[in-house]
């Protein structure tokens, strides 16, 4: 059975940021996330803002684990807090790419630079490039008389008081490249704003830090599969993550990831024969309360034995339970198209 342990202490820069450091070690799924929960809100209830975690010793990472990291993302988010994750795993990464949570999480290498993203010291993170103009040079006050070039080796003097406070007031307008779609934003002032191509949020803070937050309209995700049943339980993560970004409970959500990992199981068998060259398509378009999961390939078209039908088909029953609707046709080019529609009563 998994398992988790938190060890918290409280950790300081030399600037004089405070941050509760919470040093992780086990898994985070369905066997472990009340026990995740209840810490996470006992850290909020004692006044913690600045939180660390660090995952160096993060096994493993499902859709409901990372569905929970999501809500208190913005939990904190929404307390003018912070919660910034460190030494991530590359098997915890590449999943937090894969579905595009390294544009919406701050995840940075070690503590210290935490610390001072914290404080709005560091930049921001390399998903959100911020571009700023330097404050324009200040002229030099017009000559009135000859008599003002006498002291011209010290007139640049005066230089560095009107430069100083440059580094804490940033130049508006400012440029930003969306987190999610990478289009380049033009931002005019402090404040929160859209983006008009994918309708993602993002504040500016006074320092010029960008931050960007979930949207509530989440975008289709197409995945190219190969055949490697290896790589078929990160497909359900996915849309197990997607479920629980759409409020479905853990449990449900974690049902629908078994259904879909089961479904592209039989993709590569039924379809492919196995054969590690082939490759499938999965589309996964989480709307309002309806989650749909298109599935095609162009491999051999399923014979569902003497049913014919893929409700009467016992390989499909776990799909079949989990899901409102289940279709299949014949891929007019070749193969199967699979759609699985899951509403959210």
């Amino acid at each position: 059975m998994a398992s988790i342990e938190f060890r918290v202490k409280v950790i300081k820069s030399p600037s004089g940021t405070t941050a509760t450091l919470a040093e992780i070690d086990g898994s985070i799924d369905a066997t472990t996330i009340q026990q995740f929960q209840q810490v996470m809100d006992k850290l909020i209830e004692r006044g913690v803002k600045n939180l660390i975690l660090d995952c160096t010793s993060v096994k493993y990472i499902n859709s409901t684990g990372l569905g929970t990291l999501l809500k208190y993302a913005d939990t904190f988010e929404s307390m003018n807090g912070h919660i910034a994750f460190c030494r991530v795993p590359s098997k915890v990464m590449l999943v937090m790419e894969m579905l595009g949570f390294n544009a919406l999480f701050n995840i940075v290498p070690d503590e210290a630079t935490a610390l001072r993203s914290f404080s709005g010291v560091a930049a921001p993170p390399s998903s959100v490039p911020v571009k700023m103009e330097a404050p324009p040079p200040q002229p030099a006050p017009p000559p009135t008389s000859p008599a003002t070039y006498a002291p011209a080796a010290q007139a640049p003097a005066p230089a560095p008081a009107a430069y100083a406070p440059a580094p804490a007031a940033p130049a508006f307008p400012m440029q930003s490249n969306c987190a999610r779609c990478r289009v380049t934003l033009d931002i005019p002032n402090v404040g929160k704003y859209k983006c008009p191509r994918c309708g993602a949020i993002l504040a500016v803070e006074p320092t010029g830090r960008v931050r960007f937050f979930a949207s509530k309209k989440s975008q289709p995700i197409e995945i190219a599969v190969p055949c490697n049943k290896d790589l078929l339980p990160g497909i359900g993560q996915l849309v197990g993550t997607c479920a629980q970004a759409l409020g479905f409970p853990a449990p449900t959500a974690q049902t629908v990831a078994q259904a879909v990992n089961a479904a592209c199981g039989q993709v590569v068998d039924l379809a492919y024969g196995g054969d590690p060259s082939g490759v499938f398509h999965v589309l996964v378009i989480p709307n309002g309360k309806t989650l749909t999961v298109n599935i095609a390939d162009h491999g051999k078209p399923f014979d569902f034995g003497p049913g014919g039908s893929i409700y009467a088909d016992q390989r499909f029953a776990p799909v079949v339970g989990a899901m409102d609707t289940v279709e299949h046709r014949v891929n007019p080019r070749g193969g199967n198209l699979l759609t699985f529609i899951k509403v959210l009563q």
